[in-house]
């Protein structure tokens, strides 16, 4: 969390200070003699770079909180206990995963205070409010899921966090930079259908002025890969790319949920067949 921290201050700096002969005082609304682009779309800058630390903080937060979910249950010998209670496997991995995202969620309100400056600059849409909430919840229970099932299906709460963080991060670094590297050594473009799971593309894809502006500062080579188009899904209905990639992770939760639910239940017809088919 001090990590995001910095970051996110040393990108207020930079967006704040965009030339040595314009930098304004934090706050300020005043006009600079400075016409770039970092100037002209200061609030969208702001809210676009704390809104990406914060869903780079969920990436870390959310999978180690998620880890442990089983961890005390299987040292106490309490998990066979929970199962005969009767709720069932299912929705005993969907508490520990709801469970696990209120309290990620709760962890990352802390970074709320960080988009004060983007709110005093104003132009800061509504729309674009609502995609980063919606990306960020839905980014942070996919996270959870990745954490809850690992530790279903490994014993260790560390070896579950490092394993969920690592898929976790290449999710937000990695999909991205696979489809780079291929499209850039090979031209291939064989991978770009992983960038509709990149949180962070999704975010900066929300549409209106911050994706024209986000797309601008970029070289013009990746202009396409950090706008990502609409989807058209049906006559009449064309879907933003941040819709699309909360509609993933959701799916791809609910999965994560059955998987661990499997993994957690010692009588499961699928357990019970390997292990016949092993003797």
């Amino acid at each position: 969390m001090l990590l995001v921290a910095l970051l996110v201050f040393l990108l207020g700096m930079l967006i704040l200070a965009p030339d040595a002969n314009a930098a304004p005082a934090l706050f300020s609304t005043t006009s600079t003699t400075s016409t770039n682009l970092l100037v002209a779309n200061r609030a969208i800058f702001l809210f676009g770079a704390v809104g990406l630390c914060v869903i780079l903080a969920s990436a870390v937060v959310a999978p180690a909180v998620s880890a442990s979910a089983f961890a005390l249950e299987r040292e106490r010998g309490t998990l066979d206990l929970l199962l005969l209670q009767g709720p069932g496997p299912a929705r005993i991995v969907l508490g520990k995963v709801l469970a696990a995202l209120i309290f990620s969620l709760l962890l990352l309100a802390v970074g709320v205070p960080f988009f004060a400056p983007a709110w005093s600059f104003g132009g800061v849409q509504s729309d674009q409010v609502i995609a980063l909430v919606t990306v960020l919840c839905t980014a942070t229970l996919f996270f959870c899921a990745l954490g809850v099932f690992f530790g279903a299906v490994l014993r260790g709460s560390l070896q579950a966090a490092l394993f969920a963080q690592g898929v976790a991060l290449f999710v937000v670094f990695g999909t991205l930079g696979l489809h780079l590297a291929f499209v850039i050594l090979g031209g291939n473009d064989a991978f770009r259908p992983l960038l509709w799971l990149n949180p962070f593309l999704a975010l900066l894809s929300g549409g209106g002025t911050a994706t024209d502006a986000f797309a601008r500062g970029a070289p013009a080579a990746y202009r396409t890969v950090l706008s990502l188009p609409p989807q058209s899904w049906a006559p009449g209905l064309l879907l933003p790319a941040w819709v699309i990639g909360s509609l993933a992770w959701t799916a791809l939760a609910v999965l994560l949920v059955v998987g661990a639910a499997v993994a957690i239940e010692p009588t499961h017809p699928l357990k019970i067949r390997r292990a016949r088919n092993a003797a």
